[in-house]
Parts: C-alpha cells; structure tokens; sequence
C-alpha cells in the first residue's frame, strides 16, 4: 500500500471509526433468552399463522431479499385501474375471506391473492427503529393486546409490527379474524407441519413432536399461548438478526482491503457530492426520520400523517436503512423502482417532481464538479450501496439467517390442478381454489370455486380415483363410481350474473396419522340453467394429506 493510500485509509477510517452499527436498543420487559429466540424463528416461518396456512412473516421478508420481497405484485392504487400512473407495488398476501373463512371475492382482487398497498420494508435493522412500518404507525409502547395494558413503555415498536400483520385481512387473515383464532390454532398446530429443509436449530427444538404449549411453556415459564407472548417471541428473534459483517463493517474495524478501492472512493461520494449520508447517517444508514422525497402526490397516500395527524408530516415516509439494500429488487413505499440505478437516477435529479411538503434536502445532483456527482463516481457509489453494505450471511442464508423451504414455495396457488373444465353461463369456466396444504389437524382446510353462475346450485364431488370423461358434453375429472363423497351447497353472488358465483367448503383435516399419504380428487360441479348442458365444471383438484 503506498503511503499516499495508506494515509488516505487512515484519515478515512478514523472518521469513520464510530459509524459501525450502534448497539441494538433491548426493551428490559422482553429480554433476549434462546428460548425465546428459537421460538420466534419456528413462529416467524410458521405459514400455520396465516389463515389460509400459505403465508409466513418469511413470505414478505426474505434474506434473499435483503429482509424485503422477492415477489412483486401491482396494486392499482387509488383509481382501481392497473396499469397506470398510480399503480404502486407490494406483496401478493392471501385471498379475501370472510369471518368464517369462506372465499369472499374482493372488490379489486377477486379471489387471487390480495396486494399490499406498500412495499414490504426490510426488517433486517429494524430493531433500531423506535417506530414501525413505513408511516411508523407501530409506536414505541406496546400494550397487551387481552389486557389492555401497557407492558413495554419505550422500545416496543418491534413487538407491535409483529402482531400487525396477523390480523390484516389482505396479508395473513380472514376477516374479522382475532388473537383468539390465532392463539387456539397454535395450541393444535404440529410445529412446522408445512415447512422443509429446517435449520438444524429449528429442527433440534421440535424433535421428538415438541409442542407449542411446551415451547411456550421453555420460553415463557408457563404453556400459555398469548398474543404479547407471540409478539415478544417474534420481535426477540428478529433482535437475534444482527447484519454486521458487511465488507465496511470489515473496512471500520481496520481492514483496509475489505471495501476495493471503487467502493471506497463510492463511500466518499456518499459522504460527499451526492449527500446521502445526510438522511442515510452511516452506522444504521438511516437517521430513523421520515421524509416526502416528492415520490406521490400526498392525495395518493399521506403516509406520516395518517398516524400524527399533523399537515407538515403529509407524504413522509421512513427512512430505510441501506444495509443489505443491494439484494433489493423493489425501492421506495411505491415499490416502483426495481434497481439502485433507477433509485440514483431519481436522487440525480432532485427527487420525485411533487413540491407539496417535500424535503429541501434533496436538491439535483447533476450540476458540474465539484458539486455534482458524475458517471464515474456514480458507479462508484453503486457499487459500494450494492457490494459495501452486504453482509454474506445474508446473500447466502448463513446461520443466524437462514431459513426453511415454505410449502407455499411448492404447492401452485391455485393448488396441483388437472383436466380440463366446462364452461357455463357467459362461457365461464368455474374455477378450483385448492391452493390451502392439506396437512394433517389444519383447522383452516378449505376447498373453493369461483367464476361461475351466481347464486347457482352446486356439487362439490371427491373421490380417490381422477378420470377423464366426457358425458352430456360435460367434462368429468373425478370418476363417478358410487364411492364418491358428494357436498351439495348453493353458490354466494348474484344470482345468474356470469362469473359472480362463489363458494366453499372448509372442514378441519382430521389428526389421524393414517391419512398421511392418502390423495384426494375434487371436481365442482355447477348446476348452471344458462348453457345447454345444464352443467358447468371446473378442472379436476388433486389434494395430498400430510
């Protein structure tokens, strides 16, 4: 190294040396225990949480991702109409259900998966924030959710952000849904029924059937299963996630070759020309305030102010810490920006174009030098937000982050489909719902259909054995043998409207671990009066117990 770099290095690592990752805030009314902590990780990759058993806090925020979401779904924003200008893009949740767990198409979404209206955030870093979500609407005191009282004062916003979505209809609930449902379904629910390829400290915790009351009971002294004690699990292993081994965590504590020369000069542009180091303060890379980068017009969403109710926090939103931010592939509450290179782009040119309450710190980076930042330094920068602030734990799901296979990575939403179905009224064609896991004690099974004739009778046929038929110019995918177990029922929807029907059954799978293994076939029949045939039918649905 010569002297002249070596100089540099030094100057440029003691001004640095108090920017690592300051210590992380523990609130003392939920300290950290490993029993605790495996308890929150089995919880936070638990799909049995959700109401439809296909959707984990892991499905929304993934290490891969860098805590956010690999998937991208469009949202159409305030007009209803995708595409256009105010299409937003979030994370695909669960079907719209009713409060009996019955598929109720939505408005905008019908009876596909529902669209979250922001982004999902990391939540790697996020025991540093003393708010949650992107408007901060999970404050710092948590209060019990039963009780009604407040258990941590300051430094409980984790906490609350992990109950949030249990309850959220468009993310992992049914409507009308409670702790109650939440708390019973885990006292019956088989550990990680539905995942594979466990960690080994996941797998060591459930060996010999390990219970949830009895995992409860080694966290929390007592079996009981409560919302707070759900919280309080979930937010200790998320304190458990610690990314500070990124390549400048290795640069700060002394290692000069840990950022490459392009990174560090990309570490100095951030400091200097393109100042984002004046909201991204390095360390967390966030200063934990919220801003209107002139993104939206506040009409579209007022974020902060939602929460304060205070005009001046109109269209601020939190500033995300850039940790981990180059495995992102979705930027901004929007989620309308899917590389660093759009995300500069935008910071080039001053922000977003709305003046409404936006922030005077952001100001065009494209003057000429010394002010501005040019195609060089530019990359520079990339390459440091994009390398610099990786940690390889993270990119490679290395322990403490790695992770299961979710069942809902290997079962199609739409469940394993097969034959060809019959159209009906308007030349609709009913569609299976088959998408929720079969597994075994799953108290929230059901099997749906929609896109039929409203209001129409309708048969719900299962058997043990598939087919491929033809009778009445009615196509049959299950065979009629005289073993089939037949469920009659009327559909939901507008009667005669084309498309309207709906309906379901749910059941409870039954516990018997002699039905491991077997295979179901579904066909839904409708008892359809507008097509010459009298019928219409879906394709065939094949469901596996487990």
């Amino acid at each position: 190294m010569t002297t002249m770099r070596l100089s540099f290095f030094l100057a440029l690592a003691s001004s640095l040396a108090a920017q690592a990752l300051p210590p992380q805030p523990v609130p003392p009314q939920n300290p950290i225990t490993p029993q605790k902590a495996i308890l929150g990780k089995l919880l936070f990759w638990e799909e049995q949480l959700s109401s439809n058993n296909r959707v984990a806090c892991g499905t929304c925020h993934t290490f891969a991702a860098g805590g956010g979401d690999l998937r991208r779904a469009a949202h159409p924003g305030p007009d209803g109409v995708t595409p256009s200008p105010d299409d937003k893009f979030g994370s695909p949740g669960v079907p719209r259900s009713n409060a009996q767990n019955e598929y109720l198409p939505d408005a905008v979404f019908g009876t596909a998966p529902q669209v979250t209206g922001r982004a999902s955030p990391s939540f790697l870093t996020a025991a540093w924030f003393p708010e949650m979500f992107w408007d901060g609407r999970a404050r710092s005191n948590f209060v019990d959710p039963d009780t009604g009282v407040t258990t941590i004062q300051n430094g409980g916003a984790l906490e609350n952000q992990a109950l949030g979505p249990l309850l959220a209809h468009d993310e992992m609930a049914h409507d009308a849904r409670t702790f109650a449902n939440v708390t019973a379904k885990l006292q019956s629910a088989k550990p990680m029924a539905l995942a594979t390829n466990l960690p080994a400290d996941m797998a060591a915790a459930i060996a010999g059937g390990t219970t949830y009351p009895a995992l409860f009971q080694a966290a929390f002294g007592t079996p009981d299963i409560t919302a707070q004690r759900i919280a309080y699990a979930l937010a200790t292993y998320q304190r458990t996630l610690v990314p500070n081994q990124t390549p400048y965590d290795l640069f700060v504590a002394g290692n000069p070759n840990a950022l490459t020369p392009q990174q560090q000069n990309g570490l100095a542009v951030f400091n200097g020309p393109a100042r984002c180091n004046l909201c991204h303060t390095p360390g967390l890379f966030s200063d934990r305030q919220f801003r209107n980068l002139g993104l939206r017009p506040i009409a579209q969403d007022n974020g902060r102010q939602a929460v304060t109710g205070l005009a001046s926090d109109g269209g601020k939103f939190k500033v995300p810490s850039l940790r981990n931010v180059g495995l992102r592939t979705s930027f901004m509450h929007t989620g309308q920006f899917t590389t660093l290179g759009q995300v500069f782009g935008f910071y080039l040119n001053g922000g977003g174009p709305n003046l409404q309450n936006k922030d005077p710190l952001l100001q065009p980076l494209n003057g000429p030098p010394p002010g501005g930042v040019p195609p060089q330094a530019a990359n520079d920068l990339i390459n440091f937000l994009q390398n610099g602030l990786t940690d390889p734990r993270v990119a490679n799901g290395l322990p403490p982050f790695d992770r299961p296979t979710l069942r809902s990575q290997l079962l199609p939403e739409l469940g394993t489909l097969y034959g060809v179905g019959s159209a009906g009224t308007g030349g609709r064609v009913p569609q299976m719902l088959a998408g929720v896991p079969a597994n075994l004690g799953n108290v929230d099974w059901k099997l749906g259909v929609t896109n039929a004739r409203g209001g129409a009778p309708s048969t719900l046929v299962l058997n043990l054995f598939p087919t491929s038929a033809t009778i009445g110019g009615v196509n049959l995918n299950v065979l009629l043998n005289g073993g089939e177990l037949v469920v009659p029922g009327v559909l939901g929807g507008t009667p005669g409207v084309a498309g309207a029907g709906h309906g379901s059954l749910r059941l409870t799978v039954p516990n018997d671990p002699g039905l491991a293994g077997l295979v179901l076939f579904a066909q839904w029949f409708v008892w359809d009066t507008g097509v010459p045939a009298g019928a219409a039918t879906s394709r065939g649905g094949q469901i596996a117990l487990f």
